[in-house]
């Protein structure tokens, strides 16, 4: 079984890619999912959420760090089990907004750069 980087899911010793910044920069932020009804809307239970979607991780495993959303502790409950989902009127394009919130913000404080940002 391969994902969407068309690599195996299992391959003995491939490991996802952990960068402690990435990890810590949810600390102290605004849950980016904002679940009405499950959310705490308190930033001091916001979490790093890692996205287990499309086969990019298998079961027990995380992604790359750079598939991290801020989500306070509720929301992230209910992200990480889809069957969940349809109760919390959560969906895809919920999931993807937060995504690219939280990498937004990452950019902004330099933790993700793009190609000809970098100051050499």
């Amino acid at each position: 079984m391969s994902n969407l980087c068309n690599r195996p899911i299992y391959a003995k010793g491939q490991k996802p890619a952990k960068v402690p910044a990435l990890r810590n920069a949810s600390r102290d932020m605004a849950c980016k999912l904002a679940i009405p009804g499950v959310c705490r809307f308190d930033d001091a239970h916001t979490v790093g959420a890692h996205l287990r979607l499309f086969g990019i991780a298998g079961g027990a495993q995380k992604p790359d760090d750079i598939f991290i959303i801020d989500a306070c502790d509720r929301c992230h409950a209910v992200q990480e089990h889809r069957s969940k989902w349809a109760d919390a009127q959560l969906g895809f394009e919920d999931v993807l907004r937060a995504l690219m919130q939280s990498q937004l913000h990452r950019r902004a404080s330099g933790l993700i750069l793009l190609p000809g940002e970098l100051n050499l």
